[in-house]
């Protein structure tokens, strides 16, 4: 019998005003964005630290780290599809992603099937297979008083039958 394996991932970013909002690959219209070294987006760093933590193999720092000058301005996206490839080439299918993002001061359900739709194809996946939520927190915390967006994402990989 096999076994699937799950992996969780976190991340969270501060806001700032000047800066692009992007998650799931998506560039949404809004006053404040992350202020990182890559485009920031939470979403995809939170996904890619969910198939690490699947296959047991360290985290988004391990194999994309914050100094590498390639990593500079870098489409997070981008990371996903690499890594998903890496998972695959590990042994491993992708069963499902179920994700949600935190923030409160922009609403994000007209963009969560654009997200849902980068994410399953950066992934190889059907577009069944990828859920994405997005939450408020009702003004509460730093993602609700939006000086702080988070994401938190859970995979399901199976090893590769064969």
């Amino acid at each position: 019998m096999t076994h699937g394996r799950t992996g969780l991932g976190h991340d969270i970013h501060r806001l700032v005003p000047g800066h692009p909002l992007v998650l799931g690959g998506v560039t949404i219209p809004a006053p404040v964005g992350f202020d990182t070294h890559s485009d920031g987006d939470v979403l995809c760093h939170a996904l890619v630290d969910a198939l690490a933590g699947a296959i047991a193999d360290g985290d988004l720092g391990t194999h994309f780290p914050e100094n590498d000058p390639d990593a500079e301005d870098a489409r997070s996206l981008e990371f996903v599809r690499e890594f998903s490839a890496y998972v695959k080439r590990a042994g491993f299918d992708i069963a499902n992603v179920d994700a949600f993002v935190v923030l409160g001061t922009v609403k994000l359900r007209p963009y969560i099937d654009e997200m849902r739709s980068n994410i399953a194809d950066a992934l190889d996946i059907d577009l069944t297979q990828v859920s994405v939520k997005a939450r408020s927190n009702d003004g509460l915390g730093p993602e609700g008083e939006g000086t702080a967006c988070a994401a938190w994402a859970n995979v399901l990989v199976y090893p590769r039958a064969g």
